[in-house]
Formats: structure tokens, C-alpha cells, sequence
């Protein structure tokens, strides 16, 4: 072979070497781009899926503090109108309050205008004077025990067959206060309040009154007894404390 031919030989290797070389520098170049093109793809779709979440959660927050605003404010006009209310019920309560004494008071005047009443007529030997009301009624302190058939009487010698005015307590009676009760029901001395007529105690018995739902007043005039007449009364007994 001759020199120029094998020059020839090693120049054309030496070019194919060189394409060699130069195509895989090509498909390095080719495959690293194709992946950064993935890599920049993969990575744009991460960044704006999180845009997307982080806008749906940001506008579910916006959303969420609007409601809770428009919460406080509906708190606060609450919060507004219970005060207003509880003045309104303050008020209430205090007029309620004032009404209240006034029926107290009233009540209390009546029971003593019944007494008074109760106490005006012929009166016997022996007799008490009936206290002023000083204690308006606690209902929390009674014990209703039902509707009483209720009676009027006088001490006189017609109705007691004397008039020394001893009730069977031994104790004098007391106009307006003394009730005459069947004492196997009801022992001497227990207290109760009767509607219309006030406290009363039991302290006297009669012939006509029997029965647990009995009780004849005591007054001492005898046209006082006769309007009475019989009738209905609710009665409560005092509980003892």
C-alpha cells in the first residue's frame, strides 16, 4: 500500500471518528434538553397547581373571615339587644316590684279592716284583740289542703250556751282569728290562711263542725255571721319551720 493511501485511509477514520463523536455530543445535548424541557414542564404543572390550590384556599380563608365578620356582627347586635332587653326587664322588674308592695300592703290593710270588722258587735267576758297584719303572704310557707265549707259564729250564750268567751284551747277567742276545726283532724293551735280571710288559728270546736274540710269564724256580731253565710273557702296550712 502506498503512503498516500494509507493517508487517505486515516483521514477518512479520523472524519468518521470525529462524526462519531460529534453525533454523540448531539444526542447528549438532544436527551439533556428533553429532560430540563420535562423538568421546566413537571415543575411549571407543580407551580400552578399549587397556584390554583393556594387561590381556592386563600378565596375558601376570604370567604370564611367574611363569615365570621358578618358572625361578630350579628353577635354584637345580640349582644346590643340583650341589653336592651334585660333594661326593659329591669324596668319591668321594678314596677313589677313597686306593684307588688302595693298589693302587700293592701292585702295586709284588708286582713286588718276584716278583724276590725270581725271584732265589732256584742263581745263576750273573756276576749283578745286581734294584731295588726305585719307579714304579707309567702305562699313558699303554705301547704294548700284543699276547699273548706266555712261558717260564721258568735260567742254568745245562743251560740255557746254562756258568754265567757273561752275558746276550747282555754285560751279567750280572738275575733277575726279563732276558727272552731274538728279536732280529730286538725290539733288546737295549728295556724292556716284562708283566702278572703287571712290567718287564722284553730282554737275552738263546735257541734256542727265535723269533718276534715270544716271551720266556722269567729266574729262577734251576729248579722256579720249571717252574711257570711256558708260557703267554699280555700284554705292553706302554715308550715311549720
Amino acid at each position: 500500500m502506498s503512503v498516500d493511501k494509507a493517508i487517505q485511509i486515516r483521514s477518512i477514520l479520523s472524519r468518521k471518528k470525529d462524526k462519531i463523536k460529534s453525533q454523540k455530543k448531539f444526542r447528549s445535548v438532544c436527551f439533556a434538553a428533553t429532560l430540563a424541557l420535562c423538568c421546566a414542564v413537571y415543575v411549571l404543572s407543580y407551580a400552578n397547581d399549587t397556584v390554583t390550590t393556594y387561590n381556592e384556599k386563600n378565596e375558601v380563608l376570604s370567604n370564611d373571615q367574611q363569615e365570621v365578620e358578618m358572625a361578630k356582627q350579628q353577635i354584637e347586635e345580640e349582644k346590643l339587644q340583650i341589653v336592651e332587653q334585660q333594661e326593659e326587664l329591669a324596668l319591668t322588674a321594678e314596677m313589677l316590684a313597686k306593684n307588688n308592695q302595693s298589693i302587700i300592703e293592701e292585702n295586709m290593710r284588708l286582713q286588718d279592716t276584716l278583724k276590725i270588722a270581725a271584732s265589732v258587735g256584742i263581745t263576750p267576758q273573756n276576749y283578745n284583740d286581734a294584731d295588726p297584719a305585719d307579714t304579707a303572704i309567702d305562699y313558699t310557707k303554705l301547704e294548700y289542703i284543699g276547699e273548706f265549707e266555712g261558717t260564721a259564729y258568735t260567742p254568745s250564750p245562743e251560740e255557746c250556751s254562756n258568754s265567757l268567751g273561752y275558746t276550747a284551747s282555754g285560751k279567750p277567742i280572738v275575733a277575726g282569728v279563732s276558727i272552731a276545726v274538728d279536732t280529730s283532724y286538725w290539733k288546737l293551735g295549728t295556724e292556716f290562711y284562708i283566702e278572703g280571710l287571712g290567718y287564722v288559728v284553730a282554737m275552738d270546736t263546735g257541734s256542727a263542725v265535723k269533718g276534715k274540710y270544716r271551720f266556722d269564724y269567729a266574729v262577734f256580731d251576729r248579722s256579720f255571721a249571717l252574711k257570711l253565710g256558708r260557703r267554699n273557702w280555700k284554705v292553706y296550712k302554715v308550715i311549720s319551720e
